[in-house]
């Protein structure tokens, strides 16, 4: 990287342009500000349709079963999805 000199007088001359470009703000013009750009959302991917298939097990499972674990649902979920689907 280069070394660069300059004057006090050369220093405040390139604050002032700076300053006038940003409108008085001190933050640096090279970037833009977050409040301008907003960041595009990620794509959702697209729910399988064995997801979809477990979902609606799994629900019927927890309202026919609401004590039981959610692991013990989840296999029972799993084995009926794989059933449905066949």
């Amino acid at each position: 990287m280069a070394t660069v000199t300059m004057t006090i007088e050369e220093y405040e001359a390139l604050m002032a342009l700076v300053r006038s470009a940003n409108g008085g703000d001190m933050s640096l013009i090279t970037s833009p500000s977050a409040v301008e750009v907003p960041e595009p959302k990620p794509k959702r991917r697209k729910k399988s349709k064995y997801s979809k298939e477990l979902g609606r097990q799994l629900k019927m499972l927890k309202k026919k079963h609401p004590r039981t674990a959610v692991t013990k649902l989840m296999k029972r979920a799993h084995r009926a999805t794989r059933k449905a689907l066949k």
